[in-house]
């Protein structure tokens, strides 16, 4: 059965790209979800991996931590768009992006708002398709749900139930254990081994020694995943790998 290999990633930006790339390049992934890309680096990606790219943005970033304080910073601000991407060199049958929060058009400062989307692509490996849909989900400060968490994971439910099969993956900004990631587990399956209890990575994160899985791989039951790991030494995240094969 055809297996299709996954590679999700929040990058922080620019800021370990000197570790992102190269280890993209080692893993040889059929698919690509990135989350906190500067449109700038699409170029320097797509020509790294030889994929196809495409992105969709989120915000204007104009805020950065200082000694666990958020400011403002306007040079920050001049790198331009940040948001999702998604890179493959697999045929793609469909695609498409779906707002919960915001809609397309002007990019907002990150500082006021920003958006919030479903990212998905219809790809073709070997003749089987596969449906993937990525997205960088609604933030909470201490990681508790938010009623706007409640809000957004309703609509975002409503969007994957336009697919009759799906696998889905990101960085969702709600630990597992919590309300939201509980949410999501009871409709999907949550195929981040057990053996895992954090996805932020312990030398890169701002945070030392916080300790949440907030990044992650769901699927119907029509996909099956195997050999899903977390890789750290990255990014500010761990990286998450795996294989999807089509069941139905």
């Amino acid at each position: 059965m055809t297996k299709l290999k996954l590679i999700s990633l929040n990058i922080e930006m620019d800021k370990h790209l000197p570790q992102v790339l190269p280890f993209l390049e080692r893993e040889q992934p059929d698919v690509v979800c990135l989350q906190e890309v500067f449109e700038k680096d699409m170029e320097l990606f797509q020509n790294t991996l030889g994929m196809r790219g495409d992105f969709v943005s989120v915000s204007i970033v104009d805020l950065k931590y200082v000694e666990g304080v958020l400011v403002h910073d306007e040079e920050l601000a001049k790198k331009g768009p940040q948001g999702i991407a998604v890179f493959t060199k697999l045929p793609v049958h469909s695609e498409g992006v779906r707002y919960y929060h915001g809609e397309p058009g002007e990019v907002p400062r990150h500082s006021r708002d920003y958006h919030r989307f479903l990212l998905w692509r219809e790809v073709e490996k070997d003749g089987a398709h596969f449906t993937l849909g990525t997205t960088h989900f609604t933030w909470t400060p201490d990681g508790s749900a938010s009623p706007e968490q409640h809000k957004d994971i309703q609509a975002l439910f409503t969007i994957l139930e336009e697919f009759p099969e799906v696998a889905f993956c990101g960085d969702f900004n709600a630990p597992r254990g919590g309300e939201i990631w509980g949410l999501m587990a009871k409709r999907y399956t949550d195929t981040i081994p057990l053996l895992y209890d954090s996805s932020i990575d312990p030398e890169f994160h701002r945070a030392k020694g916080l300790r949440r899985l907030v990044d992650g791989l769901f699927c119907t039951s029509g996909y099956r995943a195997s050999e899903v790991r977390l890789v750290e030494g990255v990014s500010d995240h761990k990286a998450i790998v795996g294989f999807l094969e089509k069941l139905v």
